[in-house]
């Protein structure tokens, strides 16, 4: 019988598991600089963590869930996003209590929705994000979108666009959605059967929908700018006025509201080409206290990993290194197997990526050999070698080719293959 992948996922391997790893240590090592440590939380939870926070009306949990029971009848869901579950091991392990605040927290890992598969978008697909737990400063908004630009700019993606909005909190919202929902019944019948849904569930969703969001009277449509509290508007214009003195070209997009339930005040997306979000979060209030702890503000973000791999593709941006193995130990003679382990031994001891193809002695097809698997050098291996102590090394870059005392051939691989 022939198995097949699960519609919606990915094998991951060669180069593209390389520049996936790459990433991976360009977001961590930037998380890291930027005060964030790595947390690591369960890939499934309890489905109601994921229902009360993202929402019962949310497209994820009416149509993207992965819900299932266990063997004890309890229900449980993989997790669509990582900031509830998060958030659930602050609480959980009180971290509050033994961390001071605010708590920086970072992620990477799959995440399962169940959403028709196309380029860049899986059933599991994998996010890095950040979280800042226990604020409420304006400054902390803003650091967050700093890191964004930052993760971005050292993987090196281009013509990237940030767009800001600032959604109001819970009870300036509610006033926002009732006079929406108001405005938008005027235009009920121009409505698609969804968006009609929305009118009565969630009329944000409307906002940015990909069809009715374009239409003519959603333009007319009442502004959260209206509802907003004095402190809400200042807050806003700290947050402007911070990025143009940082020289973070931004647009405000007051169509921009997020998917997510638990976001309060600014959210935000980094684009390229008016696609789909690469990069995306927001502030969230009350979500803590919704879960069992304290009500604390916190603001976060996510990225999708597979979207970034394409967009390297697409912008041909060179993240890796084609030479992988800095040194192909090439055997001329089997009787020296022993000595060719001894030698690939010490090398890797020292740091030195190295391999040999034991059952390749042919000088020409062990060259060729050194290109398919992209070593930076090739070390001879005969009986020269060992009886004179001189090991023949040649630089597959320059092509260059040298005697070297076996004594100093680390520190030449060092010194000159392996940078």
């Amino acid at each position: 019988m022939k198995y097949l992948k699960p519609r919606g996922t990915a094998d991951v391997y060669g180069n593209e598991a390389k520049i996936f790893k790459k990433i991976e240590n360009i977001v961590l090592e930037t998380g890291k600089l930027n005060g964030f440590s790595e947390i690591k939380t369960p890939i499934f939870e309890s489905a109601n963590l994921f229902i009360r926070s993202i929402g019962e009306t949310s497209d994820i949990v009416k149509k993207e869930f992965y819900i299932f029971k266990d063997k004890s009848d309890r229900e449980l869901a993989l997790r669509p996003e990582n900031t509830a579950g998060v958030v659930r091991a602050v609480v959980e392990e009180k971290m509050l209590n033994k961390i001071p605040t605010p708590i920086k927290l970072m992620y990477v890992g799959p995440m399962f929705r169940y959403e028709r598969p196309q380029s860049g978008r899986y059933r599991q697909f994998d996010q890095f994000g950040c979280e800042i737990i226990g604020t409420e400063s304006i400054y902390d908004d803003v650091d967050c979108l700093v890191l964004g630009t930052q993760i971005l700019d050292t993987i090196g993606i281009k013509n990237y666009t940030l767009s800001i909005n600032n959604i109001g909190n819970f009870e300036t919202r509610k006033k926002w959605v009732d006079a929406l929902k108001k405005y938008l019944s005027k235009y009920k019948n121009e409505l698609s059967d969804l968006s009609k849904e929305r009118l009565i569930s969630n009329p944000l969703r409307i906002l940015d929908d990909k069809v009715d969001g374009k239409k003519g009277f959603i333009k007319n449509a009442p502004k959260i700018i209206d509802f907003l509290s004095d402190d809400e508007k200042n807050k806003q214009k700290i947050l402007e006025e911070s990025l143009k003195k940082l020289k973070i070209k931004f647009i405000v997009d007051e169509k921009l509201v997020r998917g997510l339930d638990y976001y309060t005040n600014l959210v935000f997306e980094f684009n390229v080409d008016n696609s789909s979000a690469i990069l995306a979060g927001g502030r969230y209030g009350k979500l803590m206290k919704e879960i069992g702890g304290p009500d604390v503000g916190c603001i976060g973000f996510a990225m999708g990993m597979q979207r970034i791999m394409l967009l390297l593709e697409e912008q041909n941006k060179k993240i890796i290194d084609d030479q992988d193995i800095d040194v192909l130990l090439l055997l001329l003679d089997e009787k020296y197997a022993i000595e060719s382990l001894n030698l690939l031994k010490e090398l890797r001891e020292n740091g030195i990526s190295a391999i040999c193809k034991f059952d390749q002695n042919k000088i020409e097809k062990g060259f060729s050999y050194a290109k398919l698997v992209n070593a930076k050098s090739v070390i001879l291996l005969g009986k020269n070698e060992i009886n004179s102590g001189k090991y023949t090394i040649k630089n597959q870059k320059n092509m260059k080719q040298e005697k070297i005392d076996k004594k100093n051939i680390i520190k030449y691989i060092s010194d000159k293959i392996k940078k």
